[in-house]
């Protein structure tokens, strides 16, 4: 397997990636293809970029990207979470792969872990050049922000607002934290976030350019944000929902597996947190999306 830097355009925004190339590809083979989209805060040398070396051990080219606005790829306000930007990314990867001469076109699929679950989906919904869909751990990132308190909500909405007129003034942006800082965490901090903190605030996870703040005004966007709204479109192609029976985001594979159509499963990994399977026990999901992708791509 060989990896390199590479960039393409999304709206205009240059995308930084890195495309993995098995290394049983010959000369004009054209090999089956998938995009691996990145979690909320997170960059594509992180959880995306591990699964992308291993699937292409087995013989697909992938391609793990940083969304607009993150990691390497450009794009300001930085570190503005825009999921339909996000939609639009996947689709220009889509493309980009497309191109690539070792890739067959009509044999490319996705793969999108936490958010980048939801949003997999969300891009899906529309594109017919997407051949297969599968998830872990996926959440529909605009349902998650949904269930901050109203007022709490209100008040965010309120000074996303305000952060728009300040940018527009002096270009400075207001930024709130991901996650809290370990020293922050306590006995009330809820699991998911004690588990997200262990995983991206430390070596275990941790990279420079996942700095663990969001644009502010990025909730406005999310508060509108339906992952599933359109998942029954992805019908006839496949769809598969990897999930921990211990993650805290179960409901979301769950609700997306209620809503989708025929075919799709829905595969639980007993045992497995949200974040175990990002890394410790990814090795546990790697097995069926392996097999996933080799049947239906």
């Amino acid at each position: 397997m060989t990896r390199s830097d590479v960039s393409f355009l999304s709206e205009a925004i240059k995308i930084a990636g890195h495309l993995y190339i098995p290394d049983s590809h010959k000369a004009g083979d054209k090999l089956p293809a998938i995009v691996v989209a990145h979690p909320f805060g997170a960059v594509k040398e992180q959880t995306t970029g591990h699964y992308a070396e291993q699937l292409s051990k087995e013989g697909f080219v992938t391609l793990a990207f940083d969304r607009r606005y993150q990691g390497a790829s450009e794009g300001t306000p930085r570190q503005l979470e825009d999921p339909f930007g996000a939609g639009e990314d996947i689709k220009s990867a889509v493309t980009f792969l497309s191109l690539q001469e070792q890739v067959h076109p009509s044999r490319i699929g996705i793969l999108g872990i936490c958010a980048g679950g939801g949003y997999v989906i969300f891009a899906a919904s529309t594109d017919h050049r997407i051949k297969a869909v599968a998830t872990v751990s996926g959440a529909d990132i605009g349902s998650f922000i949904r269930t901050i308190p109203k007022p709490d909500l209100d008040a965010i909405l309120d000074g996303a607002g305000q952060a728009r007129i300040e940018y527009a003034k002096t270009g400075q942006v207001k930024y709130l934290p991901v996650l809290p800082e370990l020293n922050e965490i306590n006995d009330k901090t809820p699991a998911l976030m004690v588990e997200g903190a262990d995983y991206y605030l430390t070596s275990r996870g941790g990279h420079p350019r996942s700095i663990n703040r969001t644009a502010i005004w990025g909730y406005d966007k999310l508060v509108m944000y339906d992952s599933f709204a359109q998942v029954d479109r992805i019908s006839p192609r496949p769809l598969l929902l990897i999930v921990g029976s211990k993650a805290d985001t179960v409901c979301y594979s769950e609700k997306a597996f209620q809503l989708a159509a025929e075919p799709k499963e829905l595969h639980v990994i007993e045992g497995s947190t949200h974040v175990d399977l990002y890394d410790r026990k990814a090795h546990l999901a790697l097995p069926k999306l392996i097999e996933f992708f080799k049947q239906k791509l």
